[in-house]
């Protein structure tokens, strides 16, 4: 029995007569196709969530192309170039719903890039288009939630070093020698680009058609937006624990239940980092065999959402998630689960930076706003970036790495909760509200739960961030000195802290390179929890 054919350099036209072209990977009669839409070359794509190959043995045609002027892809290339990705997939999903090897159904899917060019294209409404799964994706609006103002240095650089490595490969002999030294020198060690300042001049690469200029004022959109509420199609979203884009694909997940309660959004959340291969190890964990993508059956539940598309939801739960620590998928019906419980637990001082750690307890204190732990941050000494929500373009490591030696910094501030007699499971969105103080005119705030094992590990679960001059929007002022509120979003998390261990909060000003240094005044500042009126909100219900 023939499973099907692959017909490669597949010429699809655009609106304007450009002409992309892809492989073809077809069963031998019409059926549904699936489309990925790549910048990176369409034969590299490897991510453990979806490929061309899995598409075909289900039953599927899958198309995956080059992007506009990638690869053999013809038309003008441009680093960021949303509206044109949004037409050109809208172009493509209906190109290929009247071709005679597909039955009119098409679906969407990808990783990153791609699963972002999957929002555009459906935000856009083709008309055959009867589904999506972006897998760990991010839009302007989110990113800027996510970040609370700072900058993913390393995701930037990483990112704009990458793309002009291969810039400078497509160009073949007529590359400058120079130029390709220093491109190759970056991506060996990207760090020493990251500490020049200021920003803008820490990237000189001549010809390159972007530079960090044009994305830090905004004169080329880094990221995109697009309106879930012209997504008119199911949604299967994918995202892992310590992928960068976590929060971002969980709210967008939320929102279109919100927005279109009369479809069915699906999630996946694994202990995975961004992209790639989606394994049981993750930073310095093994979170036992079960947890990686393969045994997940995550390809083959892709297809499964797709035939729901067509045939009618049925009864299984649209919540696939892993509880950490468990070490178990759970199903539910809702994100979080309804039983889900939260819980609270108040900062209690005093706390020395990097030797004496304070207190999270569930009963509140005295609440005096003058109780104040203090810790002195140096932009010119900024704790590196170690394990977390990071990207892995540079030369960061995601996922659980033990940050017990950064907590013996002078700059950090450390609060435990008591030793648990009994499992605590904490799913959902984690929040800390924390009154806080700088004597600089501006800074960052911090702060990652972590896990504290018996032996003195502390692993990272979840992570937040607020700069204080973009808490209320940028530009918001920073009062020298007096307390403020902050709402620190540490995103969502199903993690499950064993009896032993002990929950923790790990408060700084930096996280380099995973983002820039606030520089205050250019020197060092000293920094003031007051413990006294300051909360950690552990799982249970979302906030919008």
């Amino acid at each position: 029995m023939e499973l099907g054919r692959v017909e490669a350099g597949v010429e699809t036209p655009m609106r304007d007569g450009v002409l992309l072209r892809g492989d073809l990977w077809r069963p031998p009669s019409p059926a549904p196709a699936v489309v990925f839409r790549t910048p990176y070359g369409r034969r590299q794509i490897s991510s453990d969530a979806l490929q061309a190959q899995h598409c075909l043995a289900g039953g599927f045609a899958a198309l995956l192309q080059d992007t506009r002027g990638r690869f053999d892809s013809d038309g003008e290339w441009q680093a960021v170039m949303w509206e044109q990705e949004a037409e050109d997939t809208y172009d493509t999903v209906e190109w290929v719903a009247a071709q005679p090897w597909c039955n009119g159904e098409v679906f969407l899917a990808g990783t990153s890039y791609l699963g972002i060019a999957a929002w555009l294209g459906a935000a856009e409404r083709p008309p055959h288009l009867r589904g999506i799964a972006p897998a760990m994706t991010t839009g302007a609006r989110n990113d800027l939630r996510e970040t609370g103002g700072a900058l993913r240095l390393d995701h930037l650089v990483g990112w704009l070093v990458y793309m002009a490595a291969d810039w400078l490969g497509r160009q073949g002999p007529d590359a400058d020698p120079a130029l390709a030294a220093k491109v190759a020198s970056l991506i060996h060690d990207p760090e020493q680009a990251m500490r020049r300042l200021p920003l803008e001049d820490m990237l000189d690469l001549p010809g390159f058609p972007i530079t960090v200029g044009d994305l830090l004022d905004g004169r080329i959109p880094a990221l995109p937006d697009w309106d879930l509420a012209a997504v008119e199609v199911p949604v299967l979203s994918v995202t892992g624990w310590y992928d960068v884009y976590a929060g971002a694909t969980i709210r967008d997940h939320l929102e279109m239940r919100r927005l279109r309660p009369d479809l069915r959004h699906e999630l996946i959340v694994g202990p995975w980092a961004h992209t790639g291969a989606l394994t049981h190890l993750q930073g310095e964990v093994n979170f036992g065999v079960a947890a990686s993508a393969a045994a997940a059956r995550l390809p083959a539940r892709h297809l499964e959402f797709f035939r729901r598309c067509l045939d009618g939801p049925g009864e299984s739960d649209p919540v696939l998630y892993f509880l950490m620590g468990a070490d178990v998928w759970r199903t539910a019906a809702q994100w979080p689960p309804a039983d889900a419980t939260g819980h609270t637990l108040y900062l209690t001082g005093p706390a020395v930076p990097g030797r004496t750690p304070g207190r999270l307890v569930s009963e509140p204190g005295p609440a005096t706003s003058a109780a104040a732990d203090d810790y002195v941050h140096d932009p010119a000494d900024p704790i590196p970036s170690r394990g977390g929500r990071v990207l892995h373009l540079g030369r960061l490591t995601p996922g659980p790495l033990d940050l017990s030696r950064t907590a013996t910094r002078s700059d950090v501030l450390l609060y435990l909760g008591d030793v648990l007699a009994e499992d605590l499971d904490v799913i959902g969105e984690v929040r800390l509200r924390l009154t806080f103080a700088t004597d600089a005119a501006d800074a960052d705030l911090m702060a990652r739960l972590v896990n504290h094992l018996p032996e003195g590990r502390l692993l990272p679960v979840c992570e937040g961030v607020v700069r204080l001059s973009h808490r209320d929007g940028p530009g918001t002022p920073v009062p020298r000195g007096e307390p403020i509120r902050l709402d620190v979003d540490l995103g969502h998390t199903a993690q499950r802290f064993r009896a032993g261990h002990r929950v923790g909060l790990m408060l700084s000003s930096s996280n380099f390179p995973h983002y820039d240094r606030n520089q205050g005044d250019g020197r060092p500042s000293t920094q003031s929890v007051h413990y006294g009126t300051s909360v950690l909100i552990l799982g249970g219900e979302a906030e919008s």
